[in-house]
């Protein structure tokens, strides 16, 4: 498993190093982080050095449909979920690829796009997720999918390949 879970990372830093940046996990230390998994480095306007902060999620499990994302309101403990962090990208893993999409304009686009139903009752099965607010039994976390589709047209909607065709 753990050698599972540095490989997805691996490959993530590895794609952003071939975009030109400079990847690197956060540390401790870094401020305004909550949420964040990596802070990659570029060139900005005028060749200025810029910090992208990155929450990098991994795949769940295989079977995953590639084309739904998990979004999280609240998380496991109750309290504001990582659409509500400081990141400035989420970045979702897949097979062959990772998708990164500004967090500010997707939680703008959730809001939205009135396409989640917080007016229905929560679901109680992962695969009833689907523009649902999805609870798990004994957990305060709120949850929901939403197609790949749907955001392809916002306006930071990034594909990256992962390199050399590696996929997880």
């Amino acid at each position: 498993m753990l050698q599972q879970e540095s490989s997805y990372k691996n490959l993530f830093e590895e794609s952003a190093s071939h975009k030109g940046y400079t990847p690197r996990k956060k540390n401790r230390g870094d401020e305004n982080c909550k949420n964040v998994s990596h802070i990659l480095t570029g060139k900005g306007k005028e060749g200025k050095p810029i910090k992208i902060k990155v929450d990098l999620k991994k795949i769940k499990n295989k079977k995953q449909d590639q084309n739904w994302l998990w979004i999280e309101f609240k998380n496991a403990s109750g309290r504001n979920g990582w659409i509500h962090g400081d990141a400035h990208f989420i970045v979702f893993e897949r097979k062959e690829d990772f998708i990164f999409v500004n967090r500010k304009e997707l939680s703008s686009w959730i809001s939205s796009s009135n396409k989640i139903r917080y007016d229905l009752p929560f679901v109680t099965l992962a695969k009833k997720a689907k523009y649902r607010i999805y609870k798990r039994a004994g957990e305060k976390d709120e949850i929901t999918q939403i197609k790949v589709d749907d955001i392809k047209d916002l306006k930071s909607f990034q594909i990256w390949k992962k390199p050399d065709g590696k996929s997880t």
